[in-house]
């Protein structure tokens, strides 16, 4: 295995965290929200630090990428459907923003797809932050069973994250991923027109 696969090793390790805590919650119960607790750390930390290792071994790729935000789908969503396994009593609290949100992400492919003919994958500083935010309140759903102030500081997070992502889609003049915002979308908007 080459430094190369690290990346594709971490974001593998993701996915597979976010199906471990699933399978806790299915097959253990309540018992399990710390180590479901710890497999998220898992797979928040695997996130940030697949990046950050494909920069030092500059092997950023749109493929990398790609293969990245499909992962982060299918960890959130594991945790997500873990959390209702633990707590069920949350789904009427939990389902309004989750479609919300879920709405939202398929809008955004959807504008990319019209666009570019490729789903999205801007991966801006929102999203990023976004993710936080996920950890901090997934956390604390996995082991309280509530989401306090948490919830609709995350959403708003959430919202904010999306409609930037339809910003840079909708700015960009042709697909890219590793855009940090609307305002560096704008920017290359403007030098593509320049040229």
């Amino acid at each position: 295995m080459t430094l190369r696969a690290i990346p594709y090793g971490l974001i593998v390790l993701r996915v597979m965290a976010g199906l471990a805590i699933l399978v806790l919650a299915l097959a253990v119960g309540l018992p399990a929200r710390w180590a479901c607790a710890v497999l998220l750390a898992v797979g928040v930390l695997s996130d940030i630090f697949d990046g950050v290792i494909a920069r030092r071994l500059d092997c950023v790729t749109d493929r990398l990428r790609t293969f990245d935000s499909r992962a982060d789908v299918v960890f959130w969503l594991c945790a997500t459907a873990a959390v209702l396994v633990l707590h069920p009593g949350l789904v009427a609290t939990l389902w309004p923003p989750v479609a919300v949100l879920a709405v939202m992400e398929l809008t955004g492919h959807a504008i990319s797809f019209a666009r570019f003919g490729k789903e999205a994958s801007p991966h801006h500083l929102l999203s990023k932050l976004f993710g936080l935010a996920l950890w901090g309140l997934l956390t604390q759903l996995l082991v309280a069973g509530t989401g306090g102030w948490v919830l609709p500081a995350a959403f708003a997070v959430g919202v904010a994250s999306q409609l930037e992502a339809w910003a840079i889609m909708l700015i960009l003049p042709a697909w890219r991923c590793d855009v940090r915002g609307a305002g560096q979308a704008l920017a290359l908007r403007r030098a593509a027109s320049a040229a």
